[in-house]
């Protein structure tokens, strides 16, 4: 199955509507690589239409697949981050990380290349929600960004 697919039928079984717009989003969002910005975005489905595209449909459609988890939004880079769990099958590694585990992560973005770098980091994370828990803040987004140099970039 591939990844369009995975994301489609999850997409399906949760009964969410993926309209052909949101589903040529994912088809531009699926050929990106790092960080994905909405103008780029924008700009791809201006060359696959005949008509003008608003930029909000794109900011919608964007926002449609983060609310799924297909996508992080990073403000800190002022887009988003394809999850990495939306490209492959972890049933084999994930289970028993219950849902937490698809949307908590530490981003790493190069600020050179813009390459991308997902870490679930699961003892870290518990770590995190215990420290966060006990000073009684509750977390609306489970994401950690850091930007800095990849290894390639050094």
């Amino acid at each position: 199955m591939t990844t369009k697919q995975k994301i489609l039928a999850q997409a399906k079984h949760d009964g969410v509507q993926v309209t052909a717009l949101r589903e040529q989003v994912l088809d531009i969002i699926l050929q990106q690589t790092g960080v994905i910005k909405a103008y780029n975005v924008l700009s791809q489905m201006q060359q696959q239409s005949e008509s003008v595209v608003a930029p909000p449909t794109a900011y919608r459609a964007l926002d449609f697949w983060a609310e799924q988890g297909v996508l992080h939004k990073v403000a800190a880079v002022n887009g988003y981050v394809l999850c990495s769990h939306a490209q492959h099958d972890c049933s084999d590694h994930c289970h028993g990380h219950g849902e937490a585990a698809h949307h908590s992560a530490f981003i790493l973005v190069c600020t050179e290349c813009g390459a991308v770098d997902e870490q679930t980091l699961s003892q870290e994370w518990a770590a995190l929600r215990a420290g966060v828990a006990a000073s009684g803040f509750v977390l609306k987004e489970e994401h950690v960004v850091l930007t800095g140099t990849c290894k390639k970039c050094q």
